[in-house]
């Protein structure tokens, strides 16, 4: 069979980073010729409108499927019958939960976006077929120009970016300290920090966000802190697009990335990242484009979720040396007051991001469920 039909089940209408994820993964493979048929589940209450080519595939018939792919978090896999089934998933931490395991070898292909997620899924008891297959994107969307945005007080301020749901994972705790130690007023930076709890968030999750700030002030009694601008609203894709433009580099240092689309992003639209040295930002960070920082595993704590098994003391993730950070950061500042420099790191991120399009990741992951899958039938 040349061209099997594929589904592909996934978080479509939501806006999560899976999602994100599920609609680069299905245009990737629709270039590449495949046979789609899509089909939706929800974590979120997302309402993403369909492009016409995205609603034809979702109106397909799956009567005659031969391969099923279902990009969800494993405990709710299932196995369907008489298919051949494939699961991607993406994880944090460098185990994945022993509920998860059964479920995943029940499967008879695993994709999972990075080397760190293979090596995890290994040393948890998985057995079957796991292959790593990065994140794709469309190329096009960076050759956009967005106009800034204008905020006051950032005129002449070398601007970091950090754009997060607040979660301990994210190692905003570990971003302030290293911010807060490393500049004065006076340095001339300024760290705009798009962060939020939930959909739905008003003037009390505004509060306690602030309180986080203000909480790393009192605890550094330092005095004399570099400003921070944080922005809790809802914005547009275009919005946030141009808080891009408005900045001049990238920082998160998450103790635990599956990829990372927002250091993926801010390199496609110019800016250097810096992330930690674990995970999935080492997929497509190099020295050419942006910053790695020190770590060390440690066990997972403070990281709350519905599902008690999951983020566990048992885990291990990459928690940030925070001086190592400070380091990355000053050395962006002072990069940056070299334009020659700058403008080469600039373009070497621009150039990465090709590397990732839908023409190269669309036939690596086509090519990867076929093999698989021909191994199968015979």
């Amino acid at each position: 069979m040349n061209n099997p039909r594929m589904l592909y089940i996934a978080p479509l209408f939501d806006f999560s980073g899976y999602a994100h994820a599920a609609r680069d993964y299905i245009r990737a493979l629709d270039k590449a010729g495949c046979d789609l048929v899509t089909r939706a589940v929800r974590y979120d209450n997302g309402d993403y409108k369909f492009t016409e080519r995205e609603q034809e595939l979702f109106s397909r018939d799956t009567s005659k499927v031969n391969i099923t792919i279902q990009q969800t978090t494993p405990n709710e896999t299932e196995r369907k019958e008489g298919v051949f089934n494939v699961n991607y998933f993406a994880w944090e931490t460098d185990r994945v939960p022993n509920e998860w395991v059964s479920q995943l070898n029940q499967m008879d292909l695993v994709l999972v976006p990075c080397e760190a997620n293979v090596q995890a899924t290994r040393k948890s008891g998985v057995v079957v077929p796991v292959v790593k297959i990065p994140h794709t994107f469309d190329k096009t969307k960076y050759n956009k120009t967005p106009i800034p945005l204008n905020i006051d007080g950032m005129e002449g301020r070398f601007k970091f970016l950090a754009i997060c749901q607040y979660a301990k994972k994210k190692g905003i705790d570990a971003l302030l300290k290293s911010y807060f130690a490393e500049f004065r007023a006076t340095d001339n930076v300024m760290l705009i920090l798009k962060m939020y709890l939930g959909n739905n968030d008003g003037q009390e999750q505004m509060d306690w966000l602030a309180g986080l700030i203000n909480e790393m002030k009192d605890q550094l009694r330092i005095g004399d802190y570099a400003p921070v601008l944080l922005l809790n609203q809802v914005m547009s894709d275009n919005d946030i697009n141009r808080l891009y433009a408005t900045c001049d580099a990238y920082v998160m240092p998450s103790r635990g990335e599956g990829w990372s689309i927002t250091h993926f992003d801010a390199m496609g639209w110019g800016l250097p990242p810096i992330a930690v040295n674990w995970g999935g930002p080492t997929e497509f960070i190099t020295k050419k484009t942006g910053w790695l920082t020190d770590f060390n595993m440690s066990p997972v704590c403070g990281m709350k979720h519905p599902h008690p098994f999951m983020y566990t003391g048992l885990d291990s993730w990459a928690e940030p040396h925070v001086n190592h950070l400070r380091q990355c950061m000053r050395e962006a500042v002072i990069e940056h007051d070299n334009e020659e420099a700058w403008n080469s790191r600039v373009k070497e991120c621009k150039k990465r991001v090709e590397d990732f399009s839908y023409e190269v990741i669309g036939p690596l992951m086509k090519e990867t469920i076929m093999s698989h899958y021909e191994k199968w039938r015979s």
